[in-house]
């Protein structure tokens, strides 16, 4: 099943009996090859040009996303327990902080250990967010806000009091309520990046615009119940500066996919774990180094893990390989605990 399965997605499906859901990840399959080998072709014969990169770029990030979450949808719905391996939560907290390490190894700069604190704030469907990664052994700081609003999925409630409020069977259950029926969403997001390397005299500052989505797989077959998928698409626009110089502009194109899980169905240890890639190349992970003329061009993968031991107390560990290698661990609060 191991060497069929990986060319042809939802084998493991068809062996189970689960004939529908195989087709629809063979289905997903080929559209991914599809869109993954257009952007490509398309690449080689316009010369990767710059007025054209852009949809060629959010092309192939897209049909390569399709790829893999296919596959590895396949695996997780083989090797699952029955019920899946954890539920989502339908309603988010409205007060979440961080604070954490990270370990940057990047050959090209002196920086190496961070601090690392964060925050978002939530209103229904309004989030608020903050972070910052400071270096201990270097002048390095990376200073990040986001804005965003959900049309759909779970929500955080106007006050505590309403989260634990009971709820009418027959009451209506909006779009952008608090209490989704499952975890999948879809937000736009606004978010103002400054990074300032004081040691290396220059600095990047970014305006990005994105649009984000999740999908309980589930919808895709039964056997997909407790995992998900993540498609995002987005452009910012970069302001270099190099000392005194004057700012010089670049466009940044910033598609990402992910597969994951959720861990746990009620009480605790209760979270998720998602295996994803991001297009980026503004971060500390950057874009992937490899042999020949690709290299630096693809984005970089990362693992994150997100852990709640009890309602108010958890953990966050992410790691990142690109041009760099970035690990993270951060301890999660919510203030008012979480349901």
């Amino acid at each position: 099943m191991v060497v069929p399965g990986l060319l042809v997605h939802g084998t493991g499906h068809f062996i189970l009996g689960q004939k529908r859901t195989a087709l629809r990840l063979l289905a997903l399959e080929g559209a991914g090859a599809a869109l993954t080998i257009g952007g490509l072709g398309s690449a080689a014969a316009f010369g990767a040009s710059r007025r054209v990169i852009a949809p060629i770029v959010l092309t192939t990030v897209t049909g390569a996303g399709l790829f893999g979450i296919s596959l590895l949808a396949d695996a997780y719905g083989v090797l699952a327990p029955e019920g899946g391996t954890g539920s989502p939560l339908t309603t988010l907290p409205s007060v979440e902080t961080q604070l954490g390490m990270a370990y940057v190894y990047d050959p090209t700069f002196a920086y190496r250990t961070f601090l690392v604190p964060g925050m978002d704030l939530r209103l229904r469907s309004v989030r608020l967010s903050g972070s910052g990664w400071f270096a201990l052994n270097d002048v390095n700081t990376r200073l990040r806000a986001e804005a965003a609003y959900r049309f759909l999925g779970p929500g955080a409630p106007d006050s505590p009091r309403s989260a634990n409020s009971p709820r009418s069977a027959n009451s209506p259950r909006s779009a952008n309520s608090p209490h989704a029926a499952d975890g999948s969403f879809l937000e736009l997001e606004a978010a103002f990046t400054h990074h300032r390397y004081t040691s290396d005299e220059f600095s990047i500052t970014t305006g990005e615009v994105s649009l984000n989505g999740r999908l309980d797989l589930v919808h895709i077959g039964p056997t997909l119940r407790g995992s998900f998928a993540e498609m995002g698409w987005g452009i910012g626009v970069e302001a270099y500066r190099y000392g005194r110089r004057p700012f010089e502009g670049n466009e940044l194109l910033i598609p990402h996919f992910a597969f994951g899980m959720y861990l746990g169905h009620e009480g605790y240890p209760r979270g998720e774990a998602k295996f994803y890639y991001e297009h980026r190349h503004d971060g500390y992970a950057a874009g992937a180094k490899m042999p020949g003329l690709g290299s630096g061009v693809p984005g970089h993968l990362g693992l994150q893990t997100r852990l709640y031991a009890a309602p108010r107390w958890g953990l966050l560990a992410d790691v990142q390989a690109g041009s760099a290698y970035v690990g993270r661990l951060s301890l999660l609060v919510r203030p008012g605990g979480g349901s």
